[in-house]
């Protein structure tokens, strides 16, 4: 095990190890931590530091962290565990509280700075669910810190509530009629880019990442149906790749009706001659040994180990279609992916489900069906 190295800084005095992690240049990771008063103090924290890192704990043990640390040593930890859409969320989440405690000491931290912290995002206009999200990450970060770190010994954020001001919601969900669904792919039409991602997600619930995620290996046009395996994810820190579907129960086959069918194969149709017009330009989709998302042109040889996966959302030259395109479409017309989710579910109610035997007569019946395990679910007619 290496050395504890100490240095003094001012009037305090901070000690340096060596993390497990290698930065690009190919040189292991210092962690620094300060605010002891003497060398000793900080030799005796680095050293503790030292076996706890090698535990695979937080190597936090000064008695003056600040909360920004503490979170961030805390990230890097749960970077391991989980999967790297979940880790984006939980920096989502916990960005606001960088925002507000900054430089604050965790060891000072109590309820009522919490308590100040949740008014503060009702005050900003977060809604409930979005400040329940948030609240729950920082008190599991915070819960860790008591066991097994023993920094704290109560958790600050273990009964503070939701403020009653906070807005019930602040993204206004919004039902599309046949009108308005009609004017939308009239202003996306066949071809357009964005034209599939919306017929796909207004007939099937889908969710964003799932239709751009979807592949033609998943379409199976004799059986009418479209079956979710995986997902198409992006994160700030990681960029495109693609994952399982959100939990197990994701994995779901649906059953299609006949025009959205057409639709569906007219589109292959279309994409094969783009393929033939661009020529060696015309790209192609793989996935990497790691899940990441690569685009290479025709023309190219992939990488060994590189998986092709034939989406059915791209535009005229292959690309896929990003989930910024499609949220700004949406946006332009007062609508965003949840308001096509939000469409078919409200179709699920308001077409009952008939009492057919078939999934041929549920057709000519005007319902399509959508089996999840043993169960079956009305979907969008």
């Amino acid at each position: 095990m290496a050395k504890v190295a100490t240095r003094k800084r001012g009037k305090k005095w901070y000690y340096s190890i060596e993390a497990t992690e290698y930065t690009p240049d190919g040189k292991r990771r210092r962690i620094e931590k300060g605010g002891f008063l003497t060398k000793k103090e900080a030799e005796e924290a680095g050293t503790k530091a030292q076996a706890d890192l090698a535990r695979g704990n937080i190597a936090l043990l000064s008695d003056k962290i600040s909360v920004k640390d503490y979170l961030n040593e805390w990230l890097d930890k749960k970077e391991k565990e989980v999967r790297p859409n979940t880790i984006a969320n939980y920096r989502s989440c916990l960005k606001p509280t960088f925002d507000f405690f900054g430089d604050k000491t965790l060891q000072k931290l109590r309820p009522r700075d919490v308590e100040a912290y949740v008014q503060d995002l009702a005050a900003k206009g977060h809604a409930r669910g979005t400040i329940g999200r948030e609240l729950r990450v920082l008190r599991e970060a915070l819960s860790y810190a008591v066991f097994p770190m023993e920094l704290l010994t109560v958790n600050p954020a273990q009964y503070i509530k939701i403020p009653k001001n906070a807005p019930a919601k602040v993204i206004e969900r919004t039902v599309i009629r046949d009108k308005k669904l009609n004017e939308l792919l009239s202003a996306y039409p066949f071809g357009h880019p964005l034209h599939m991602p919306i017929v796909i997600a207004s007939h099937t619930g889908m969710r964003m990442s799932e239709v751009l995620g979807l592949t033609w290996d998943c379409v199976e046009f004799e059986k009418r149906t479209v079956t979710v395996v995986r997902q198409l994810i992006h994160t700030s820190n990681v960029g495109n790749y693609f994952g399982p579907p959100k939990t197990a129960s994701s994995e779901r086959t649906i059953l299609i009706d006949a025009d959205f069918l057409n639709t569906l194969k007219k589109w292959k149709r279309q994409q094969s001659e783009n393929e033939l017009e661009c020529g060696g330009a015309y790209l192609r989709i793989y996935e990497g040994d790691d899940g990441a998302v690569w685009q290479i042109s025709k023309s190219e040889t992939p990488g060994t180990g590189f998986i092709r996966r034939d989406l059915v959302c791209t535009d005229e030259h292959g690309k896929r279609i990003s989930r910024d395109a499609f949220r700004t479409g949406l946006k332009r017309y007062g609508l965003n992916t949840h308001s096509l989710r939000h469409t078919h579910a409200t179709l699920c109610i308001e077409f009952p489900l008939c009492c057919v035997k078939t999934p041929a007569q549920n057709y000519r019946a005007g319902v399509v069906l959508y089996f999840k395990s043993s169960n079956v679910y009305p979907i969008r007619p």
